[in-house]
């Protein structure tokens, strides 16, 4: 199939729901960070501050979409996460590669207005530091991203592909079979014979060859309960 996967199916919706609950723990320390920067500037932050917390809202609303896929086994509801982390991956990609080139140019005042406060004074030193920083930390969540995309794209892809065969949903766990011989439809096991006579009033609703022929499983099992009859040598009848 085109969608086959080396991950069971149950898996990747784990991995789905970690991816979850990581992002919401890096939500949660942006906010720290905003709120830090804004005690540390003051209102002259306020405009980055209210950027960064609508930021954390769409990504918030982003995850809740896709928790609600899960459940729901709703592909679709997973493309405003896929959105939304591609376009974080860029942005953080973009950042990084912007303070490498300040570093790189010795625009240290470019470092300082990414602060979003042009005029609060840090040194040379202490900009190269922070420019660091803001590299190293920013290609590693861009890379954790990456790993995430990944995981949702193939849970995306698994779920579309059910979705394609018609069945309400995904189907990640499946009755046992009956007995060692007839399969079970919830385990994907297709009878279209048996459908068939089903639907026109067949005695095997679906599970195996019941009534081939017109002879049909309760007419076998009433043949199996008469006694065997046998003519001895003499001519009388005898049962077994």
């Amino acid at each position: 199939m085109g969608a086959s996967t080396a991950i069971p199916c149950s898996s990747l919706k784990t991995a789905g729901v970690v991816v979850a609950i990581v992002e919401v723990l890096l939500c949660i320390l942006s906010v720290y960070g905003l709120c830090r920067n804004l005690h540390l500037f003051g209102s002259a932050y306020w405009f980055w501050f209210l950027l960064g917390v609508f930021s954390v809202i769409v990504i918030l609303l982003a995850i809740g979409l896709m928790l609600y896929a899960i459940k729901r086994d709703k592909p679709r509801w997973l493309i405003p996460h896929l959105s939304a982390q591609v376009f974080l991956i860029l942005f953080l990609i973009v950042v990084a590669f912007v303070v490498f080139l300040l570093l790189l140019f010795g625009f240290y005042g470019g470092i300082r207005n990414l602060l979003g406060v042009s005029n609060y004074y840090i040194s040379d030193d202490s900009a190269v530091l922070l420019g660091i920083t803001i590299i190293v930390i920013y290609l590693l969540v861009a890379a954790l991203e990456i790993f995430f995309l990944f995981i949702v794209w193939k849970l995306y892809k698994h779920m579309k592909h059910y979705a394609e065969m018609g069945t309400d949903g995904v189907a990640w766990t499946g009755a046992l079979p009956k007995d060692a011989y007839h399969g079970s439809p919830q385990m994907g096991d297709a009878y279209p014979y048996g459908q068939d006579r089903n639907a026109a009033g067949g005695q095997d609703s679906g599970y195996g060859n019941q009534s081939f022929g017109g002879y049909n499983q309760h007419q076998y099992q009433q043949q199996q309960q008469q006694p065997l009859m046998h003519q001895d040598s003499r001519g009388y009848d005898r049962r077994y």
